[in-house]
């Protein structure tokens, strides 16, 4: 069991995907000319939520990232190629 939680923990390696991945987003949402406000609108959370994610700071699930990208127009597969991985 110990093994398993050990996996999860947050490494260096996971925040810098987390920021590649914000970035990504960052760079989407900046080509629309959205606010965080807007885009939070637009999948239905709060504005502060889109910061967090923008900054790395906030581990997304697959069901965001698919919900960020519909939002921004895009699939869920460009916006991790656009991240790097």
């Amino acid at each position: 069991m110990y093994a398993v939680l050990a996996s999860v923990k947050t490494t260096k390696a996971n925040k810098s995907h987390r920021l590649k991945l914000g970035l990504a987003l960052r760079k989407r949402r900046d080509s629309l000319a959205l606010s965080q406000e807007e885009l939070a609108e637009k999948i239905d959370c709060h504005r502060n939520y889109v910061g967090l994610v923008e900054r790395g700071e906030y581990n997304v699930t697959v069901e965001m990232v698919a919900r960020f990208a519909e939002a921004l127009g895009c699939r869920a597969s460009d916006v991790i190629r656009e991240a790097g991985f």
